[in-house]
């Protein structure tokens, strides 16, 4: 990978939907040379698929979680069709999934199917509140407040972390994994 596909990336995450003719001549390169780079950074695994970004259409946030000692991979297996973005993290947590549900009490249920699933330890689950950047580090969509925070869909949480399993950092106590991410009326 060199910097003029570094540039077409650049320009892709811009907008993905810009022609090849449109990107190449932004580019000083013709239709054929970008469709020809553009095939071989999808073969190379560095694009992985194009994508729309939405504002957040419903509640969502990210679950941490500890796997019990070699259940990482059996986990991964599990949870790959359930989440948007699924990746490994250092740290206290071995694994970490964005969720994005239609209702609170969607989110309740995919998070007791993680929290049941064979080689989960514990989580620890951080509810979105509120965007202040947009993807990329654009200002938020139209419509957002004059202070530039995109408030989200998702009603505010009761807490913006549920965690379970065994005191963490701090000593903190452990919270139930029964418990639930409630909202509250506006």
């Amino acid at each position: 990978m060199d910097d003029l596909d570094r540039s077409i990336l650049e320009r892709l995450r811009e907008d993905s939907r810009i022609t090849n003719a449109k990107l190449g001549a932004s580019l000083g390169l013709t239709e054929g040379a970008i469709r020809h780079r553009l095939l071989r950074l999808q073969k190379d695994q560095v694009i992985l698929r194009y994508t729309v970004i939405t504002r957040p259409l419903g509640p969502g946030g990210l679950v941490l979680i500890r796997c019990r000692p070699g259940a990482t991979e059996e986990v991964v297996a599990q949870l790959r069709s359930r989440a948007r973005d699924l990746f490994e993290t250092s740290g206290e947590y071995d694994l970490a999934v964005s969720l994005d549900r239609a209702t609170m009490e969607e989110f309740n249920a995919e998070l007791d199917r993680i929290r049941s699933l064979p080689g989960v330890q514990s989580t620890l689950t951080l509810i979105r509140l509120t965007r202040f950047v947009g993807p990329g580090g654009a200002p938020p969509a139209p419509g957002a407040s004059s202070t530039g925070i995109e408030p989200t869909t998702a009603p505010r949480a009761h807490t913006m972390a549920a965690a379970t399993g065994p005191r963490g950092k701090g000593g903190r106590a452990p919270v139930s994994s029964r418990r639930r991410v409630r909202s509250r009326a506006a």
